[in-house]
């Protein structure tokens, strides 16, 4: 661990973790995160509240993995899309522009 970079307990579901503060430019606070963790964990327990923290804490990862892999699957295809109109545009360019020989 670096001497340099501090880190902060957080709770959530009754559980303690220790979180490092990352370069804020490459990744989320970890305040960010918490607050996103707990509002999800929120949202479940107004639902079912019946529901143990763990089973709560489950639901929470399996949802924003969901999600996570939901944004992935969505920004390949439009990656591919772009890179498929980008080579059409190509093809429009070079069928127009008056050859050089």
């Amino acid at each position: 661990m670096d001497s340099k970079t501090s880190s902060v307990e957080y709770e959530i579901l009754g559980y303690k973790v220790r979180l490092r503060e990352q370069d804020a430019s490459t990744s989320s606070s970890p305040l960010e995160v918490v607050d996103l963790v707990r509002n999800e964990a929120n949202k479940i327990m107004d639902k079912a509240p019946h529901l143990e923290r763990g089973e709560v804490a489950l639901l929470v990862a399996l949802q924003l993995a969901d999600e996570k892999l939901r944004l992935e699957n969505q920004y390949h295809t439009e990656v591919n899309e772009l890179k498929e109109k980008a080579s059409q545009a190509l093809d429009l360019i070079e069928e127009v522009t008056p050859s050089t020989m």
